[in-house]
């Protein structure tokens, strides 16, 4: 199972992190993957999808795009970091 943490609420869809439990990771060697949504028209919006393999360049993409966000990674593979 991956815990969903909310980084930016948009109007049809949201931006989400997913990371798997502790002791976990995704198939590929993934420790994280992200979901974003991009606005396409009034009815839909475009998704893209992010995976990263290395803890410290999910930091450096999370400062950089989500500043604002704070996340608690308790209980999941990237606690200990």
């Amino acid at each position: 199972m991956a815990q969903e943490f909310l980084l930016r609420e948009n109007v049809l869809t949201d931006n989400i992190l997913i990371v798997p439990n502790k002791g976990k990771i995704f198939y590929g060697g993934y420790v994280a993957i992200i979901r974003e949504n991009c606005f396409r028209n009034e009815w839909s919006d475009e998704e893209s999808v992010k995976k990263f393999k290395s803890i410290n360049r999910l930091n450096t993409y999370l400062a950089k795009q989500y500043p604002e966000a704070e996340i608690d990674f308790e209980g999941t593979c990237l606690e200990l970091i």
